[in-house]
């Protein structure tokens, strides 16, 4: 199986718009304390209407040292199977993966984190590569424990429930926090 990043088009948007929509998908996003208007707490989908979009496309266009969003693409067949995304600030790049429900389990979480993780060392100049989930979502851990992150000890309360943070750091660097 081979998967590629690649950047969307503008008609490709509305493939996230149906993701956001999706309570399966979204499934991981459920329960948070978010303060969106279009965030539904119960499913965890988020209203994104066409008319956001413009700005959505502005981001795009945001330079790759200080952010990147892609959807993952199964090389062999050009079809979208999930989505990609970092944004730097200060010395770290916050990262996030989702991959379609139908094709969960077949490996493509820890293809993906190692594509963005090869990106964002090319990309940027940040020292580490930092994702922050719950301690019970069991394939994020694995995934990430095998591409070297080490988790905090300690976890925060910030968005309504216990998470911890995964610090992968720069090849060379030593530890920034955590």
């Amino acid at each position: 199986m081979r998967v590629e990043l690649h950047v969307p088009s503008r008609p490709e948007l509305g493939i996230r718009q149906l993701w956001l929509r999706d309570p399966e998908m979204m499934s991981y996003n459920a329960g948070w304390d978010v303060r969106y208007a279009g965030y539904d707490p119960i499913t965890g989908c988020i209203d994104w209407p066409e008319s956001e979009w413009s700005e959505f496309e502005a981001r795009l266009r945001i330079p790759a040292s200080q952010q990147g969003y892609y959807f993952v693409r199964d090389a062999d067949d050009d079809q979208p199977v999930g989505d990609a995304y970092y944004e730097v600030s200060g010395s770290a790049a916050s990262i996030g993966i989702t991959i379609v429900p139908t094709r969960r389990s077949q490996g493509l979480g820890a293809l993906v984190l190692g594509l963005l993780i090869e990106r964002i060392w090319r990309d940027t100049d940040v020292l580490e590569i930092v994702n922050e989930f719950e301690d019970d979502r069991e394939p994020a851990v694995r995934v990430h424990r095998r591409a070297g992150f080490v988790p905090d000890q300690v976890t925060c309360d910030d968005w309504g429930r216990p998470t911890r943070t995964w610090r992968l750091i720069r090849p060379g660097e030593r530890a920034v926090s955590g």
